[in-house]
């Protein structure tokens, strides 16, 4: 029976079935397994689901379930689509109860599921899709988390004042995000010490004395779908100490051919940077290092990891 678009919706959602529920009371026997195992592992009930902005989301629907009168896709408990699902050679009829929703909904002509596209930031939020059956009054529903983020861009990273205790350049970096900072993780990599260490944290305490092996600073931020690093910051450049590639600079003793292939390797976090500019003060030489790198571009709806 086809169902107009306002006696479905009442009709389909009644107040008393928006309970977050796996599984109906009177379980048919051949999804009785599948209905134990969702009771007894509650929190396979709503299932998270990440998204790229601008991208596209698929909610499956994948329960396979008989004689299913109608099928309601909801979005914080407020109807999206009502559908009735084809039998024999008719087709389904299927009603988009938000006409701005209409382009960005696909759904599935063997099971329904649905396919959200052009994904915004304010799409965050609890999509469940309820079938009603024909043979119980209690309908089989599915739940899922959507969250909606930004692809990182590079963090930014900024140094706290400069404590130079007994010519020792003490300090604090903060690495941060300018825009889509939601639910970002920072970490950091130090490289050029006789071990390299990583750090959980978005500030880097530093210390450092001119002459000592030269360290290389880098800040990695990620969220659910993307991660971003900051160019290379270097230990001599960031405490004003002399340029340590050249003879009579200091340091130079300390700078290892292993510095410098992990230099370069740092240069692949970056699309085009100047890596150093730096001058040897007691001979008059200048020195440029500047690496230009082609990456890839994301296509729209995916992310660089």
């Amino acid at each position: 029976m086809r169902v107009t678009p306002s006696e479905e919706i009442h009709a389909a959602v009644p107040e008393s079935t928006l309970s977050r529920t796996c599984c109906y009371q009177a379980k048919p026997p051949d999804i009785d397994l599948f209905c134990t195992r969702l009771v007894f592992f509650q929190f396979l009930c709503l299932v998270e689901k990440f998204g790229v902005l601008g991208g596209s989301v698929t909610f499956p629907v994948e329960a396979s379930i008989q004689n299913i009168d109608s099928i309601v896709w909801l979005f914080n408990s407020n109807a999206l689509a009502i559908i009735q699902p084809g039998v024999e050679d008719k087709n389904a009829t299927i009603i988009v109860t938000r006409s701005q929703n209409k382009e960005r909904m696909i759904f599935s002509d063997s099971d329904y599921s649905l396919t959200l596209l052009q994904l915004k930031k304010n799409d965050s939020g609890i999509y469940r899709v309820q079938m009603n059956l024909l043979s119980s009054q209690s309908p089989f529903t599915q739940e899922y988390g959507l969250q909606v983020y930004e692809c990182l861009s590079k963090p930014k990273v900024t140094m706290d004042l400069q404590n130079n205790k007994n010519g020792t350049c003490i300090t604090n970096l903060t690495c941060s995000m300018e825009q889509g900072g939601e639910n970002v993780t920072y970490s950091w990599n130090v490289l050029g010490q006789r071990s390299n260490k990583s750090y959980d944290g978005s500030i880097l305490p530093i210390s450092w004395r001119p002459g000592e092996r030269d360290m290389v600073f880098i800040c990695t931020a990620r969220n659910p779908i993307s991660s971003n690093s900051s160019s290379p910051i270097l230990a001599w450049k960031l405490c004003g100490g002399d340029c340590p590639l050249f003879l009579g600079a200091s340091g130079l003793g300390n700078y290892t051919f292993f510095n410098s292939v992990m230099i370069l390797f740092v240069c692949c976090l970056s699309t085009k940077y100047t890596l150093f500019h730096c001058a040897d003060t007691k001979n008059g030489k200048r020195f440029r290092a500047e690496f230009h790198l082609n990456c890839p571009i994301p296509s729209p709806g995916s992310c660089l990891g």
